[in-house]
């Protein structure tokens, strides 16, 4: 970062400081502006033994200033002033408004002010009616009503224009308005589709039977003995066979 110089203000520089003030200051900027428009000399033992002359003349200066500002303020503030531009399509403007159309249009009307009093945060690109606050003295701020119109004299007043885009947005909205609503009640299931989804409840899983014999079982037919089994002979009328080995001794003894 260059190294700044220290000046003297020997007159009022605005957002700067006024006059007797020491302030530092970028050198080009001294050198280019300052300086050679006799602003400001540099701040060295010589200048600063004028501080307090300066000072004093500046506190007189800044009364008298200050004095001129409120005479002023009585008789512009709420003032009116008109700008005329070109539309490109309804309330669009072609083109933009800033500080240096509004400043021309003070001076017609025999408002003179610097670019740097006028307060703007933004380029004005619509018609309409505005409100611009000017500092006619750091203490001092006033209001002035601007009226930015269509210049071609054929064209609608500003009223007329005004109300007919506002017509214009309403209508958007409500068309806005009534497509969401729609979209939102058609999300909502139909009676007819509940009904079908509640038929489709009662019907079993997939990969579920409805009351079916498993595979491999019969309907109808009595169990089969499991394997291994046979059936109880003795039962059908058949008497117990006595084991061979127990007839032969039974002979033997006889």
């Amino acid at each position: 970062m260059a190294k700044r110089t220290e000046v003297l203000l020997v007159k009022d520089v605005l957002k700067l400081g006024n006059m007797g003030d020491v302030i530092r200051v970028a050198p080009g900027y001294a050198r280019n502006y300052l300086f050679p428009y006799g602003l400001a000399v540099h701040a060295d033992g010589a200048a600063k033994r004028q501080i307090e002359v300066l000072r004093e003349k500046a506190a007189k200066s800044e009364t008298e200033r200050e004095a001129k500002a409120q005479a002023q303020a009585k008789t512009v503030n709420n003032s009116s002033i008109q700008i005329g531009q070109r539309v490109s399509q309804d309330d669009e403007l072609f083109g933009s408004i800033g500080t240096k159309e509004i400043v021309t249009a003070l001076a017609k009307v025999g408002i003179v002010v610097d670019g740097k009093q006028v307060h703007l945060t933004d380029r004005i690109r619509k018609l309409g009616r505005y409100q611009i606050d000017v500092s006619l003295h750091k203490t001092v701020k006033v209001t002035i009503n601007l009226e930015v119109v269509n210049s071609d004299p054929n064209a609608p007043s500003l009223a007329e224009t005004l109300a007919a885009v506002a017509a214009k947005k309403a209508e958007k909205d409500a068309q806005r308005k009534a497509e969401k609503e729609a979209k939102a009640s058609g999300a909502a299931a139909p009676e007819g589709e509940e009904k079908d989804d509640e038929a489709k409840a009662e019907k079993p899983a997939k990969g579920e039977k409805s009351d079916k014999p498993a595979k491999g079982e019969k309907q109808g037919k009595g169990e089969k003995p499991a394997k291994g089994q046979k059936a109880d002979k003795a039962s059908a009328g058949g008497g117990d066979k006595p084991a061979k080995g127990k007839a032969d001794k039974k002979k033997k003894k006889d």
